[in-house]
């Protein structure tokens, strides 16, 4: 064979073995690494794991999970063309988020072992050498800091209801000036600067993802365009301006003065009960569940109600957001509701479409169903708003 034939053919195999060989030698992807210091009990056993997600809202999607040793380590890999943002659900007790550019490992505090549990309580360290995660990690920390300051005011507070029989002053202070009604401003101002500090970094879709965007809708709308113009093959940022346009049209349709969205669900009976066959009436649109305490502590409120203006015009409409049909039907029975009655075929769709955010949740909806105010909770004001219109009818 010719030596130059042979020269080449050589020179080809090692070459592709060379590329074979860095091909290999690459990092395989990026590793999280993470410790959990208190697994859950032998009875929840089959909780000791970590899931991971991608993406946020109802765009995340489980990618991974990884079982939790004996000694609390956990070890994943995330093979992935490009970075994005990823969430842990840890044990079912604790959640982390990073941004999957670099290496990350995790310091959990795992299982609550305080006497009064809470999920999702405490801070889970996040380490790493990417900024995004860093930023991440440290708007996660001002979140539980806030939370670690919001269980000292409200500590304040119930002192002063306390001590109003010798003390007055104080819990009048608080209920007028005092910290507890200006910490969500400040934390909200808290939240802007640490957004506006990082507009060149991509993880400030996370902050942007967990900012009231209703508190100011132009400086929301600006970042969130600005970062998408910055990255535009940002996948979590278009995520978060579909989410945001959706939600923005759900509350624009949910305002005073707007139709009640349509319903049409099923009673006890299978009947369709329709929302816009009690047009002509004014209705009292609740919806709740046979597990929530304060949905059935309202229950005797809105009796009192139905029966004093039933005659009125006043009708009641209890949409259950069950998803065990047999609890609701055992509840009814116990509290004796006179009134329609029927369950949502589908709890997440109904509560995104009515913004639901904590039940009882209240609608109350004029004769031309259109919007008179919206309530989360039972409450005095919605007993006088109701009486007001119907008492001199």
């Amino acid at each position: 064979m010719n030596r130059k034939i042979i020269a080449y053919a050589l020179f080809t195999a090692g070459a592709l073995m060379g590329a074979f060989n860095a091909s290999a030698q690459q990092a395989p992807g990026i590793k999280v690494e993470g410790s959990v210091k208190v697994q859950n009990p032998a009875i929840f056993q089959k909780y000791n794991k970590v899931w991971l997600y991608k993406g946020m809202g109802r765009d995340r999607r489980l990618v991974d999970s990884a079982t939790v040793a004996a000694d609390g380590s956990f070890r994943m890999l995330i093979k992935a063309s490009k970075p994005a943002l990823y969430t842990l659900d840890i044990v079912k007790w604790q959640t982390a988020a990073f941004w999957s550019d670099k290496d990350v490992k995790v310091d959990a505090r795992g299982y609550d072992t305080s006497r009064v549990k809470i999920k999702n309580s405490g801070f889970v360290s996040v380490k790493s050498a990417s900024s995004s995660s860093q930023l991440i990690n440290l708007a996660r920390y001002n979140e539980y800091l806030a939370a670690q300051e919001m269980n000292i005011l409200v500590a304040e507070n119930l002192a002063a209801r306390q001590k109003a029989a010798t003390d007055t002053s104080w819990i009048k202070y608080l209920q007028k000036d005092g910290l507890i009604r200006k910490k969500a401003d400040f934390e909200y101002q808290r939240q802007k600067q640490l957004i506006l500090a990082n507009t060149t970094n991509p993880g400030v879709v996370y902050l942007l993802a967990n900012l009231n965007a209703e508190r100011d809708e132009s400086f929301y709308q600006t970042q969130l365009n600005a970062l998408i113009a910055r990255f535009p093959a940002l996948e979590e940022a278009k995520q978060l301006k579909k989410q945001y346009e959706e939600q923005l049209a759900i509350r624009m349709s949910l305002k005073k003065g707007s139709l009640i969205p349509h319903i049409a669900y099923s009673d006890p009976d299978g009947r369709t009960v329709d929302v816009n066959s009690f047009k002509g009436k004014y209705l009292l649109l609740d919806f709740w569940a046979s597990w929530c305490g304060p949905c059935r502590k309202a229950i005797p409120e809105i009796k009192q109600l139905y029966q004093q203006y039933h005659d009125k015009g006043f009708e009641v409409l209890s949409v259950s957001v069950d998803t065990d049909g047999a609890a609701w039907r055992k509840a009814m029975a116990e509290e004796a509701m006179p009134w329609s009655q029927v369950i949502s075929p589908d709890k997440n769709k109904t509560m995104r479409e009515f913004m639901i955010i904590g039940i009882p949740t209240l609608f109350l909806v004029d004769r031309e169903g259109k919007i008179v105010e919206k309530y989360t909770g039972f409450s005095s004001k919605l007993k006088s708003q109701i009486e007001a219109l119907l008492s001199a009818m």
